[in-house]
C-alpha cells in the first residue's frame, strides 16, 4: 500500500540517518586522537631539538669559560729546591760567582735554608726562609732574600711564578708596618746597591686574616685588595707579570691560586740607566711575634706566558 511504503521509507532514511551520526563522534574521535598523537610527537620531539641546542649551547658556553692553556710559555730558570741546597738561584755559576744569575743576601737576623720536610710543596725539599726582629735599632730590620737577576736583565716582560708556605697568621707591627715577601729592584748602570721599586706585601685585615698588597716604593702608594686572603696552613701559588720599563708604560700584574688579584699598569718599573732584579723574601721591620718563619717551593720564571 502506497502509505505503508511511504512510511517504511522514512523509517528506514531516519534510521540510517541515526546510525550515521553515532558514528561520526566515533569519527571524529579517531581524527583528533590522530592529530594529538602526531602533535604530541611533534611536540616531543621540538623539545628533544630545543634541550639538545640548550646542551650543545651550555657545553661551548663552559668551553669557552675555561681558561686558556699555557702552552705558549717557555720556561727561561726554575728551582724546586730538590738539590737540598739553594744552589739552584745561583745557576749558571756558584754563589758569588762572575757569572751568577741571582743570589742569596741575609740582613738582621734571618737565615734562608733548605729543609727535607713532610711540608714540599713537591719533592721532599723547600727553601725555609726565617727571620727576627729585635727592638734594638739595629736589628729591627731583618731580611733574608733569594734573587734573580739574570733573566730579568735579559727579558723586560716576563712571568713569575712561586709557592708560599704561612705555617701560621702572623701580624706586621712596625712603623709604619710592612712585611716584604715578594719584590721587583732596580740599580743605575753605575751602581752597586739596587732599589726597590714595587713590592708584594702582607697586610692584616680587621679580623687579623692575612693578605697581600702591592706596594709602589717610590710613590709611596699601596695598591690593596679584596678578593683573596692568605690561607694558614697549607700551600699558595703567587703568579706575577712584570714589564720592566724606565717610562711609563710598565706594568704589573698578581695572581693568587689562579685568581687576579692586583693589576696596576701605566707606572715605571726601572731607573732610566737601570736593570730590573727579582727577590722572593722574608723582610719585615716588625712583627707581633718577634719572629717569623715562611716556607718557599718550585719557584720559576718564564717568557711568553704563565709559567705551567
Amino acid at each position: 500500500m502506497p502509505g505503508r511504503k511511504g512510511t517504511g521509507d522514512a523509517v528506514s532514511l531516519e534510521q540510517t540517518v541515526r546510525s550515521r551520526v553515532k558514528k561520526f563522534p566515533a569519527f571524529l574521535t579517531l581524527f583528533f586522537l590522530t592529530l594529538g598523537i602526531g602533535f604530541r610527537n611533534r611536540l616531543e620531539q621540538s623539545f628533544h631539538e630545543a634541550n639538545s641546542f640548550e646542551e650543545k649551547r651550555a657545553r661551548l658556553s663552559a668551553s669557552a669559560s675555561l681558561a686558556p692553556p699555557r702552552s705558549g710559555a717557555e720556561v727561561l730558570w726554575s728551582a724546586d729546591m730538590e738539590t737540598g741546597d739553594l744552589s739552584q738561584w745561583t745557576l749558571p755559576d756558584v754563589a758569588g760567582g762572575p757569572n751568577s744569575g741571582g743570589g742569596i743576601f741575609n740582613s738582621g737576623v734571618a737565615t734562608a735554608s733548605v729543609d727535607k720536610v713532610t711540608l714540599a710543596h713537591s719533592g721532599v725539599y723547600s727553601a725555609k726562609l726565617f727571620v727576627e726582629t729585635r727592638e734594638d735599632s739595629e736589628l729591627a730590620t731583618s731580611g733574608t732574600r733569594l734573587f734573580r737577576w739574570r733573566e730579568p736583565q735579559e727579558h723586560p716582560e716576563l712571568y713569575y711564578s712561586v709557592w708560599y708556605y704561612f705555617p701560621q697568621r702572623y701580624r706586621p707591627n712596625g712603623s709604619p708596618s710592612w712585611w716584604n715577601v715578594f719584590q721587583w729592584k732596580s740599580k743605575h748602570g753605575d751602581a752597586s746597591r739596587s732599589d726597590p721599586f714595587f713590592a708584594l706585601n702582607v697586610g692584616n685585615r680587621s679580623d687579623g686574616s692575612m693578605f697581600f698588597y702591592l706596594y709602589d716604593q717610590n710613590a709611596r702608594r699601596a695598591y690593596a685588595q679584596t678578593v683573596k686572603d692568605i690561607p694558614e696552613g697549607r700551600w699558595l701559588r703567587v703568579e706575577a707579570f712584570y714589564r720592566c720599563t724606565s717610562d711609563q708604560t710598565g706594568r704589573i700584574t698578581f695572581w693568587q691560586d689562579g685568581t687576579r688579584i692586583v693589576d696596576v699598569s701605566d707606572v715605571q718599573t726601572r731607573y732610566g740607566d737601570g736593570d730590573c732584579e727579582w727577590s722572593v723574601n722574608n723582610y719585615t721591620d716588625g712583627l707581633d711575634s718577634g719572629s717569623a718563619t715562611i716556607y718557599v717551593d718550585d719557584a720559576a720564571i718564564c717568557f711568553g706566558g704563565r709559567c705551567p
